[in-house]
């Protein structure tokens, strides 16, 4: 019998998580309470408990009859959500007040830190920094509703979008890309800012759309 853990209800939708966005739950898999139980050490309440925020979140769907199961997102459904990312990511980027040299420095610093977690291999930790630096450009907005639906279709995505950290050259270019809005963010360029977010947006996609591609073959 595994060993029971303390590990809370917050540290197993962590623990899950990683399992999906490191492709060891697939997109489609059914999961299955008490094998994930023993897995993680945990009794099976709090593993229901996660695996109803991580439906809530778009990570898992309910289906009837055959429990809770890794979302699984069709090229139309990726294509439909890059379109209101874009959108959305498009407005709040218009909208937002330049960056302070403190908040210039705290940009720099999470993108030294993914960095870091490139040469240690660490994806989960270089998937986790991305997303606080993303936070951090939006948080320069005043339009705090624009910036919960935008994390809310990111997280809808997750298990795709996140592929495209998958190999130590896209997260090197990513590294790369959010030096060049930092650069746009000091330079007070607006044009340039636009359009290094949007390439950095459409290079995201074309990671979805090769994990899209893996799933289906």
């Amino acid at each position: 019998m595994a060993l029971r853990t303390r590990l809370g209800t917050a540290g197993i939708i962590a623990q899950l998580r990683k399992l999906i966005l490191l492709g060891e739950l697939v997109p489609g898999e059914a999961l299955r309470q008490e094998e994930l139980s023993q897995r993680l050490g945990v009794s099976r309440v709090p593993i229901r408990e996660a695996f109803l925020v991580l439906a809530n979140q778009g990570l898992l769907v309910h289906r009837p009859n055959q429990g809770f199961v890794v979302a699984k997102r069709t090229a139309f459904e990726l294509n439909q959500l890059h379109t209101l990312h874009t959108l959305l990511e498009t407005e709040l980027n218009s909208s937002i007040h330049w960056p302070d040299a403190s908040a210039l420095e705290h940009l720099r610093s999470l993108n030294a830190e993914m960095e870091a977690k490139d040469d240690d291999g660490d994806v989960i930790g270089f998937i986790d920094l991305n997303h606080e630096f993303h936070r951090s450009v939006w948080s320069l907005s005043p339009h705090n509703l624009v910036i919960t639906e935008v994390e809310r279709i990111w997280t809808l995505s997750d298990a795709y979008f996140v592929s495209n950290y998958g190999s130590s050259e896209r997260r090197r270019h990513a590294v790369e890309q959010h030096a060049q809005i930092i650069d746009a963010l000091a330079a007070k360029d607006m044009t340039m800012f636009q359009k290094v977010s949007a390439e950095h947006r459409d290079d995201t996609r074309g990671g979805a759309n090769d994990a899209l591609t893996r799933a289906h073959t």
